[in-house]
């Protein structure tokens, strides 16, 4: 076994650009030169070897310079006559110079026959070595520069994938997962793996060939193994053959080659970066310097994705927290405990003083059980908290949000937030659709109600009447055991006093009839707006009859009040209307009355304007005199009073 820990700093130096045209070059060096062939030469362990020539095919270097020929060029440039027989059957003169700044020992050496090379030649050797030095330089710079070109591509790459993954999954493990398959394809690795750093452990989030054993999700302190130790001291370590070192005990033997990378930004150590088993030679020492950056773009994602997260639940947590206080504010313990789930918990269970249990919100049992439990320590204010979840203990940052969101919910149970939530309206809400009993709670709370009772029949609301206390019943008229008009009296008949507001999809007048006649105090279609819901409702709590602007009626469609004596009202062409107060107004003119029919077929202030040839504001004015004459809330109160007392057919 060899393992070599390698920092982050430093490169590998680079060879020559072999694709460079030096065939080319050396010839025009022989022209320079009056040389019949050229050559460069480096030393090896067999000798003079020639990298790169022009004219010479084969030859023996030793024999031909010397053994010692990298010993004279090192002292400087000479000529040398070259026996007959050791280049061609004739003899020959050289000229040797030294090449500097090659990767090893190399000399230039010029060949021709007939004439020996003179001093001004040598000279020129000398000069010609300089040259070749300097063009081996530039391919060297080209080279790298192009290797660095093609790695920054690559990791370019990578790092707009993770982007596009993390933005198509919003996801960090399935980021993650696409950005291990990434580097792996790249990297030519057989096996990668990526861990991040969870307190004081390491944790596999994203792997691509390991072996079966091996789950995602698995932990293991950081410090401990390949993975922990690179984490601990943020030092690459390259392993290569089997690894026996007992900190470095793997699940992977054949691993053959294993680069380990900290993903960090800055000097925080954010998680590990883990490649394996090339599949493209027996090393990854071509690749090391992506690999590197490819570690640093992902570390630098990590602390992103983490600024981003704690971001999101810290709103999470504020937005939750202010549902806690306005439920606390609304008496609301079931409200309290359903928003304190949100706070990070699976399960949360409120006691009162006396240790009854007045709310629980659990996501499974075992969490509901916890939760009850821990509600019943007998410490604790006016009201007990008991919060539970599954997976991992609370941490200390959680158990410290906990606590104060246990203050908060402790406010249910002091007497002036109960008086001063009492002046909320109390809504018992009947719906039996489950999406829409949530939207009806959801535009109640944001209103200011207090949502008291939600139920999906018209039983179970009626069973719940003498707990909840309600104020007031919105009341769907297609529920699973009654409707229409049959549902209003059934409710009717168990709160006789109650105001209820129905509300339907059905906006047939014949139904609105109905249901008014069976004592509804309102009604309004489901897509009506919020406020008028709202409105409808306060208006049902002010002893008042709504009907929503989108529910149509056609003139004559309510049967009249009953009179004070039992008998129905005697008609007449415009009798003394009566109020809801009792009180008695003057008799109405003709014009109002056909005022009163253009209001009652909804139409607007400017369409009435329109068929009675009138002003648009002496419209208004009408209309709020008529207001005025029958006692009435507003317009469309005014149209029902009109319609119950007849004075309008």
């Amino acid at each position: 076994m060899c393992h070599v820990t390698i920092r982050q700093t430093g490169a590998r130096r680079a060879t020559v650009n072999s694709t460079a045209r030096w065939p080319e070059r050396l010839e025009h060096l022989a022209w320079l030169l009056r040389a019949e062939a050229v050559a460069v030469l480096v030393a090896s362990a067999d000798g003079a070897t020639a990298v790169f020539s022009h004219r010479v095919d084969t030859a023996d270097w030793g024999e031909i310079l010397g053994t010692d020929v990298f010993n004279r060029a090192a002292a400087g440039a000479f000529a040398t006559p070259v026996p007959a027989g050791r280049w061609g059957d004739a003899s020959a003169f050289a000229a040797v110079a030294p090449v500097e700044t090659w990767n090893e020992p190399a000399i230039l050496c010029a060949l021709r026959r007939e004439m020996p090379f003179d001093p001004v030649d040598v000279a020129s050797a000398v000069s010609a070595g300089h040259l070749v030095a300097l063009m081996a330089h530039d391919g060297r710079a080209l080279a790298e520069s192009a290797n660095r070109a093609n790695a920054l591509d690559e990791r370019i790459a990578i790092s707009g994938d993770f982007g596009a993954g993390l933005a198509a999954a919003r996801d960090t493990s399935a980021a993650l997962a696409g950005a291990a398959a990434n580097v792996a394809r790249r990297m030519g690795a057989g096996a990668t793996s990526i861990m991040i750093i969870e307190g004081d452990e390491l944790r596999l989030r994203a792997a691509v060939g390991l072996p079966p054993g091996v789950e995602l999700g698995s932990a293991q302190r950081v410090g401990e193994g390949i993975a922990g130790w690179v984490a601990q001291t943020g030092e690459k370590i390259v392993l290569r053959g089997a690894v026996a070192d007992a900190r470095f005990q793997g699940n992977d033997p054949e691993a053959r080659e294993a680069v380990v990378v900290p993903l960090r930004d800055g000097e925080d150590v954010l998680g590990v970066l883990n490649v394996k088993r090339p599949q493209h030679g027996e090393t990854f020492s071509t690749r090391e310097q992506l690999l590197d950056g490819i570690a640093t773009d992902l570390g630098r994602s990590l602390r992103a994705l983490r600024v981003i997260a704690t971001l999101e639940r810290e709103r999470t947590h504020a937005d939750a927290f202010a549902e806690v206080a306005l439920a606390v504010a609304r008496a609301d313990a079931p409200g309290a405990a359903r928003a304190a789930a949100r706070l990070g918990h699976h399960a949360v269970a409120l006691r009162d003083a006396a240790g009854a249990v007045i709310a629980v919100h659990a996501d499974d049992a075992p969490c509901r059980d916890a939760a009850i439990t821990a509600s019943s320590r007998p410490e604790g204010g006016p009201v007990r908290v008991g919060f539970a979840k599954h997976g991992s203990r609370y941490d200390p940052a959680e158990a410290e949000l906990a606590g104060r969101t246990a203050d908060t919910l402790a406010l249910l149970g002091r007497p002036d937030v109960r008086g001063q939530a009492r002046s909320a309206p109390r809504v018992l809400a009947v719906e039996d659709h489950p999406v829409m009993r949530l939207g009806v709670r959801a535009m109640l709370e944001r209103e200011g109600f207090a949502v008291v009772g939600l139920t999906a029949t018209c039983g179970e609301a009626i069973g719940v009447l003498s707990d909840s206390a309600p104020d007031v019943v919105l009341l769907d008229l297609n529920l699973p055991d009654a409707s229409g008009a049959d549902a209003v009296t059934r409710m009717r008949a168990a709160a006789p006093g109650l105001p209820i507001v129905a509300f339907s999809v059905d906006r047939a007048p014949e139904l609105v009839r109905a249901v008014l006649r069976a004592g509804a105090s309102g009604f309004i279609s489901k897509d009506t707006p919020p406020a008028r819901v709202v409105a409808a409702l306060h208006a049902a709590l002010a002893g008042l009859v709504a009907v929503g602007g989108e529910t149509t009626a056609p003139a004559g469609a309510f049967e009249p009040a009953a009179s004070p004596e039992g008998g129905p009202e005697p008609s007449g062409a415009a009798p003394a209307p009566t109020g809801l107060n009792g009180s008695t107004h003057d008799a109405l003119t003709p014009r109002e009355l056909e005022l009163l029919r253009y209001m009652a077929e909804g139409y607007t202030n400017k369409e009435i304007a329109r068929a009675m040839v009138l002003a648009e504001d002496t419209v208004k004015k009408g209309v709020q005199m008529l207001i005025a004459k029958l006692g009435a809330a507003d317009r469309t109160h005014a149209v029902v009073l009109a319609l119950r007392n007849r004075l309008i057919e």
